[in-house]
């Protein structure tokens, strides 16, 4: 016969694990119901305009790019894309505001060399690789190396010979360890030349002082200088890539020239985020920017532009960063 003790703690038993049961069954229900609120958000995405704050001024390639994107991908993602210029702090102003901003996709920046720069040098206690999300590669700007057209440096190695009994001004974009920077040291190492870096706020103005005879040599992009070279004003030396460029048939690469520096560094640029933005909101983002890229428009924007595809997606162009930023690294150890 089961004594009434027994049938009490069978009681207490059945009660617990029914509890039990029940909580982990609100639990399980609470986690789906998460599921499927952030699943429905991403899938809801964009329900208002998303805005690229980009850190140059109106007008720059930078600026260019992120224009035509956004006017590209606004049909694919059904809301207005916004462009905010934040140029202060040669772009400082804008990694601080977008390292702030809510990490929801709504706010994108325009990423180049120049901001990793700036977070292995002089922005390092503030921002880091880990900082930030990395949405899309858009396109390649390969360097150049440019003289005024009076200039007596009529080859790379013209200019190699001179620097080698004098130090000359070469300008460009950024300060030491910017892009613009890297890349000229680059060749620099390979040529076994020194020069003294003048630093401007925009390759545009660069090009402009180098119109009026202010430096001797420039470090640019060849859509800044093609018009020049066009009406006889400027000569391109070299090209840093692995081939001519269609715009100059004419002009050697480095590596024809007897120089042959390492390409994979180079002046791109792409489209970042806060870090923590959800996956599948990187990926929508991403998705509309690579039809946008593929439209005939931005194709036509790029050949105009004598731009390289650069195309990647958010897993490719993630990794492309990384590289990038452990180059920077290493250079700027070099150049300190």
């Amino acid at each position: 016969m089961i004594s009434k003790k027994a049938v009490s703690l069978a009681l207490v038993s059945l009660l617990g694990a029914t509890l039990l049961t029940g909580c982990g069954s609100s639990a399980a229900t609470k986690q789906v119901q998460g599921d499927k609120q952030s699943s429905k958000q991403a899938v809801n995405f964009p329900t208002k305009p998303i805005t690229i704050l980009v850190h140059t001024k109106a007008g720059g390639p930078t600026d260019a790019m992120a224009r035509e994107l956004a006017k590209s991908a606004e049909k694919f993602l059904g809301q207005q894309v916004l462009i905010e210029n934040k140029p202060a702090g040669s772009g400082a102003e804008q990694l601080a505001d977008l390292a702030k901003a809510k990490p929801d996709g709504y706010t994108l920046g325009a990423l180049t060399p120049t901001q990793i720069g700036m977070w292995n040098s002089n922005l390092k206690k503030q921002f880091k690789l880990e900082s930030f999300s990395y949405v899309a590669g858009v396109q390649i700007d390969p360097y150049v190396i440019v003289v005024h057209a009076d200039s007596p440096y009529k080859t790379l190695n013209d200019l190699v010979e001179a620097m080698k009994q004098k130090k000359l001004n070469v300008g460009g974009y950024g300060s030491i360890g910017s892009g613009h920077n890297i890349a000229w040291n680059i060749f620099a190492e390979k040529a076994g030349v020194k020069a003294s870096w003048v630093a401007y706020e925009s390759t545009g103005e660069a090009v402009t002082v180098l119109l009026g005879k202010h430096i001797d040599v420039a470090n640019s992009n060849p859509g800044q200088v093609s018009e020049y070279v066009r009406s006889g004003k400027l000569r391109v030396l070299g090209v840093m890539a692995e081939k001519r460029l269609p715009e100059f048939p004419d002009v050697p690469t480095y590596k024809e020239a007897g120089y042959d520096v390492d390409t994979s560094w180079a002046q791109f640029r792409g489209i970042f985020a806060p870090a923590g933005v959800p996956e599948e909101v990187l990926l929508k983002i991403n998705d509309a920017f690579a039809k946008a890229m593929a439209t005939e428009e931005f194709k036509t924007y790029m050949k105009n532009a004598q731009m390289v595809d650069g195309t990647m997606d958010h897993s490719q162009f993630t990794e492309y960063v990384k590289k990038q930023d452990t180059l920077t690294k290493t250079w700027l150890e070099k150049l300190q």
